[in-house]
């Protein structure tokens, strides 16, 4: 326990190079940054609301989840993302293969969670891992988490708890409403939850993967061509 601590602590003080979007050099998050005498250079060329950890790789993107859609509140089960907001995203995950979306909004209740799986919907194929954060602290604080867990130097003991934490990001209900997107009913839904138990897990599966999920040949057909049709779309 001494020796985890001990190297955790060495992480934590640790000054990262970061590079900072123009459209962020006033932002709270970098005021944070900056008090916590890390080395930040701005850009005019990386995509608008990033930060970018070269020594990791890795790169974020802080969305207020209200500015994702075009209308605020979003009607019931009529969520739509703003076209310009899609189009950043999508580059986005072109330019940056390692990249986390931080999901701003100050209480993550009904719209905010419908809003977020809209957009894990949009881009289940992609690389792209969604953390949910309330302020700018969370922000910071989820940066250089994932950036400590990203970089050679780090013990198994983070890059183990930041497993764990990609995978919990969404709750067994919200995976259970994406997958109802695919044209599933329930109990389709919570056999398919059960067996693939992620959403990327499903998107990786072949045919065999899917029948062994005690799913029925119709239903794994109906499954692959929503597949197929949503990475058309992208």
């Amino acid at each position: 326990m001494t020796e985890d601590k001990a190297s955790t602590s060495t992480v934590v003080d640790t000054q990262w190079p970061v590079v900072v979007n123009s459209s962020l050099q006033d932002s709270d998050i970098t005021r944070m940054l900056s008090q916590q005498k890390h080395k930040l250079r701005y850009s005019d060329s990386s995509i608008p609301n990033t930060f970018i950890f070269p020594l990791s790789a890795v790169a974020f993107m802080v969305l207020p989840l209200s500015d994702a859609a075009l209308e605020w509140p979003p009607k019931s089960g009529n969520i739509k993302l703003d076209e310009d907001i899609y189009d950043r995203l999508e580059k986005f995950v072109k330019v940056h293969k390692n990249c986390f979306l931080l999901a701003l909004a100050s209480l993550h209740g009904q719209h905010e969670r419908a809003v977020m799986s809209e957009i894990q919907k949009r881009f289940m194929c992609s690389p792209m891992r969604i953390l949910p954060a309330h302020n700018a602290s969370d922000c910071v604080q989820c940066m250089t988490t994932v950036a400590k867990a990203m970089s050679k130097s780090v013990s198994s003991v983070l890059k183990s708890r930041l497993d764990h934490l990609l995978k919990q990001q969404f709750d067994e209900q919200t995976i259970l409403n994406i997958l109802a997107q695919f044209g599933l009913n329930n109990h389709e839904c919570l056999v398919l939850q059960q067996g693939c138990e992620t959403i990327s897990n499903v998107v990786m599966a072949n045919r065999e993967k899917l029948l062994d999920c005690s799913l029925d040949s119709e239903t794994v057909t109906t499954i692959m061509e929503f597949l197929k049709q949503d990475s058309y779309a992208k």
